[in-house]
């Protein structure tokens, strides 16, 4: 579901968090092994962001080519592609019941070329990516053995076994969905994810939605009319909270709309709570911008 670019916080949001990088004629000691994702979270992040020279990087995951990794994130330089993913397993560990490494059998709804699927580099479950772009499949394959990938189709049930998973994590998906495909894909992951199991699934909910109001450089980045941002707030204090925004020209099709979705914690908890307990809205937890929902899965997916 990466395909569709849906990784795409651009550069002015991005510019808030990453913080300045080595300067480029620090020396580069090699770096010790580590367990990886296995073993002390922070020292493995550590280890990514330090591994700049070919010996180093050996100890960390690979890196997609340039064109990929800017089409699924805007980005170019490889540090940044790394501190990014690092900002997201950052923020689903503190919303998180568990941490990473026991996160279990994991679902990536949406892997794209592995921006947060690259550190979990010698996981010891299973990890499963799914996306709707060849290319992006095609390199998971190629590059991230870890990673069983799946190219699959939009607006279809994914081609899983029923309860193959512990968790699932999604981001930038859901804040791209039309309100038909987002309900069609909810209730398909409440057929994969085992009882007890966790969802982590990013939308652009109450605070995206502050700021868009309120920052120019916001509203620029989501591409989207102004008044299309008015109706969201609109929509968020006097309708359904579920407000959709076509993005024509982008990566719309006659047979598949994508755009920008905005998602109100109140329609959360109405609607989601269908399939899942809505265990917390994690307000602006991805770079003060997009909200994460925690869920818990356990309700009767057949009603």
């Amino acid at each position: 579901m990466k395909g569709f670019s849906f990784q795409g916080l651009k550069a002015a949001v991005r510019a808030q968090t990453l913080g300045p990088l080595s300067p480029a004629d620090e020396p580069l000691a090699p770096l010790a092994p580590t367990s990886g994702i296995n073993g002390d979270l922070e020292q493995w992040l550590q280890t990514n962001l330090a591994a700049k020279t070919a010996a180093n990087r050996s100890l960390v995951a690979p890196f997609p080519p340039t064109e990929l990794m800017h089409n699924t994130s805007g980005l170019k330089s490889k540090d940044d592609f790394a501190r990014h993913g690092i900002d997201l397993i950052r923020a689903l560990a503190r919303v998180s019941p568990r941490p990473p490494a026991q996160f279990g059998d994991v679902l990536d709804f949406g892997v794209g070329v592995g921006r947060l699927a690259r550190l979990f580099h010698g996981y010891r479950h299973r990890y499963v990516g799914v996306d709707i772009d060849g290319r992006h499949i095609n390199w998971i394959k190629s590059s991230l053995g870890h990673v069983e990938a799946h190219h699959t189709r939009p607006a279809e049930p994914l081609p899983l076994a029923d309860q193959s998973f512990d968790t699932v994590i999604s981001i930038s998906v859901f804040s791209h969905l039309c309100e038909a495909d987002q309900l069609l894909h909810l209730a398909d992951l409440s057929r994969l994810v085992r009882p007890g199991g966790y969802l982590f699934l990013s939308v652009h909910g109450q605070r995206a939605l502050s700021r868009a109001l309120t920052e120019a450089k916001i509203a620029e980045m989501l591409s989207i009319p102004t008044w299309d941002i008015e109706r969201a707030r609109r929509v968020f204090e006097f309708g359904s909270g579920y407000s959709f925004v076509v993005q024509a020209g982008h990566l719309t099709t006659d047979e598949h709309p994508y755009g920008i979705t905005f998602i109100s914690e109140r329609y959360v908890r109405s609607v989601w709570s269908r399939w899942f307990e809505v265990v917390k809205v994690a307000s602006g937890a991805i770079h003060d911008f997009q909200d994460i929902v925690v869920l818990k899965a356990g309700h009767d997916a057949s009603r």
